[in-house]
């Protein structure tokens, strides 16, 4: 029998991540309602799994408030919005599925993650990037001390100009009021990624970065507060809405990011969206304060250090990581499918291709649910990325933010101590 399943939140990741996962696999997983207050959200996604009306709710806290309705609550919602959904799906019984970040504040990751624990619910985190082969092979290699002991990880994440300004200038991760620190908002994939290679808490942490381009100071002469309007340097910038968001067929229109401008994929659709919606902004003019470029470096137990960088105007999408250990020293290019690994005194590098496509995070979107399913058809609790375990590296994010705000080294004790004590839970 399916494991049943409540989606709250039917936007890009509950729609056609978890929503589609479940239609393809309707012998595993069924989805039996939704909550999501966007209307045409609503209709569509209660269609694409049949849902019967009374199954069918505008607000999530009228889905979770009778008799449970599922065995899980898949929580989708946005980022600053995940609190309260878990906290009640969890006291209601339902195993859940939490899209990352966990929450907008320390002290409201610390209440969601010990809640489960307390209530002896499973709560799998949305970090589907150690669903992926990439990283998974990388931390085999890393694990089975191929390289030695670690002293150094350094990680880099270049996030495409396009995929910045959509999501983190215009978009709905634009700012803190409605959305986490970017290093939590679009990076707490490589801080988890990092604190499982590393597998020891982290001591301290600093970080440093700026929003120096996305600014209204630089802004080209002349530029009007939208794209749709007659900019006069619309011919070379990069960032013309109008060619970005128009310029695909429907068939293409369809999926994220041009779902996010419009459900309908018609081209005069997207184009009245773009002249009054968000997305047909000014990247200069637009009410964000998101940085668009920081580096963090951090001490672990035991001595290994690591650092981590991020900036928003690539040309295209790239990860890399570099593990140096006591007997050698893995290379890795995730949007490339390769991992080398050559050690001292040894010619030439052992070599691992690995096919993988950007669409799905290198296939960690597909490995996710098949690895949550499985915990539930089993009733196993041995989740890769638990609540417990993405705890550490949001924690890490949230000191590192504080660090580069407050211009100083954070001690991640003494972090983890005010993070319980804010939420007003003792800590074990």
């Amino acid at each position: 029998m399916a494991i049943t399943a409540v989606v709250i939140g039917a936007g890009n990741r509950g729609r056609f991540v978890y929503g589609r996962w479940a239609r393809e696999h309707a012998e595993r997983l069924r989805v039996v309602a939704v909550a999501e207050p966007h209307d045409e959200r609503r209709a569509a996604f209660a269609a694409e799994h049949g849902l019967a009306p009374e199954r069918v709710f505008r607000d999530w806290s009228d889905g979770l408030a009778g008799p449970r309705l599922a065995d899980v609550a898949i929580v989708a919602t946005g980022d600053t919005l995940h609190t309260e959904p878990a906290l009640v799906a969890i006291e209601r019984g339902y195993d859940v599925l939490l899209e990352k970040p966990i929450a907008p504040t320390p002290a409201e990751c610390v209440r969601v993650v010990e809640a489960a624990e307390a209530a002896g619910r499973l709560l799998q985190i949305g970090h589907v990037l150690r669903y992926s082969r990439f990283y998974e092979t990388v931390h085999r290699i890393v694990s089975e001390g191929r390289i030695g002991d670690v002293v150094h990880v350094d990680m880099k994440e270049h996030v495409a100009h396009w995929h910045m300004t959509h999501s983190y200038v215009r978009g709905k991760f634009r700012n803190r009021e409605i959305a986490a620190p970017i290093l939590l908002a679009k990076s707490c994939h490589d801080l988890d990624l990092l604190a499982w290679l590393v597998g020891r808490p982290a001591l301290r942490v600093a970080s440093f970065g700026a929003l120096t381009h996305f600014r209204k100071d630089r802004a080209p002469a002349g530029a009007p507060p939208r794209c749709t309007d007659e900019c006069p340097a619309r011919a070379g910038c990069p960032h013309d809405a109008v060619a970005f968001y128009e310029a695909p067929d429907e068939r293409l229109a369809r999926a994220w990011p041009w779902s996010d401008v419009s459900l309908d994929p018609s081209r005069e659709a997207r184009r009245a969206a773009l002249a009054t919606g968000r997305y047909g902004r000014c990247v200069f003019q637009c009410d964000n304060d998101v940085l668009d470029h920081q580096v963090v470096a951090l001490e672990f137990e035991g001595g290994i250090t690591a650092s981590f960088g991020l900036q928003g105007l690539a040309p295209r999408e790239q990860r890399t990581i570099r593990v140096t250990g006591t007997r050698g020293e893995l290379r890795g290019l995730l949007d490339g499918g390769v991992i080398e690994v050559e050690r001292p005194g040894v010619l030439g590098a052992e070599r691992f291709a690995i096919e993988g496509s950007l669409l799905g995070h290198y296939g960690g979107d597909v490995g996710l649910m098949r690895h949550f399913v499985e915990l539930l058809e089993t009733g196993s609790r041995a989740v890769r990325a638990s609540g417990r375990a993405a705890l550490e590296s949001h924690l890490v994010g949230f000191a590192a933010e504080q660090a580069r705000a407050e211009g100083r080294v954070v001690d991640m004790q003494a972090y983890r101590d005010a993070a319980y004590a804010a939420a007003g839970i003792p800590r074990r």
